[in-house]
């Protein structure tokens, strides 16, 4: 991750906050050094609260709404990108179902299992093979999936995918992914030429964050900052013209 990227997320942001306000406290300034500390740990301090971390993810997502897989439009491809974690369980050929629809995996195995498409393609650098290999111990037949595992990034998800579905003229596709990356990836896919029909994964909310919403969570603070990537990366595609 290069140091752009990483001014992204809420814990640097505090960061660079607080030496500032240091810097200020040691040219005595006071006022303004303790208000830069202040703002950066109010900042922080907001961004690791389930209240505000779900709040964000929901701004992503509002235009994806979650629906059952048998309800999508059949399509040529069903096309599944890495971000997810590949649970242990589905190694395990004798599961029942261990797939489950808030993983990107487990969406797209519901929707080729409810026949929604023959092919899947998976599609993102070293996950892809192990993501095919998840997918065959689930008893779906090699050659309904194609593996794309030279991406590092989603616009890279969409232009090798896309040079991959042309070939073989599969332009209607399902497009799986979490529910606040699915703006930016779908419009990279469209981007490309294909008509994406977006296919949300969604993370469950836990029981503790609706209870607890301004406790300050780990968890809601990695949500924030992958969420506020997602705005800033949404911007930067546009500029490139990759969106």
């Amino acid at each position: 991750m290069d140091l752009l990227e990483k001014l992204i997320y809420p814990i640097y942001q505090a960061a660079i906050f607080a030496i500032a306000g240091f810097y200020f406290l040691y040219r005595q300034r006071y006022r303004p050094g303790l208000a830069l500390l202040a703002f950066g740990a109010a900042w922080l301090w907001l961004c690791a609260t389930p209240a505000m971390a779900v709040r964000l993810r929901e701004s992503l997502e509002r235009r994806y709404p979650a629906r059952e897989a048998s309800t999508y439009s059949k399509v040529d491809a069903i096309v599944i990108l890495g971000g997810g974690v590949l649970a242990q369980s589905a190694l395990d050929s004798d599961a029942d179902d261990p797939y489950g629809p808030a993983t990107r995996i487990g969406f797209g195995l519901q929707l080729f299992r409810d026949a929604r498409a023959d092919v899947v393609l998976l599609s993102g650098g070293d996950q892809a093979q192990p993501m095919a290999e998840g997918l065959r111990r689930q008893r779906v037949p090699a050659d309904a999936l194609q593996t794309e595992s030279t991406s590092t990034s989603t616009h890279e998800n969409a232009a090798f995918s896309a040079v991959m579905l042309k070939r073989e003229k599969r332009l209607r596709i399902l497009l799986v992914t979490s529910g606040f990356h699915m703006p930016r990836a779908a419009a990279a896919f469209t981007k490309q030429g294909l008509e994406v029909i977006p296919a949300p994964a969604y993370d469950p909310v836990y029981p503790s964050w609706e209870a607890h919403p301004w406790w300050p969570k780990r968890a809601a603070l990695q949500l924030s900052g992958r969420c506020l990537r997602e705005y800033v990366g949404m911007w930067w595609y546009r500029i490139r013209g990759w969106a």
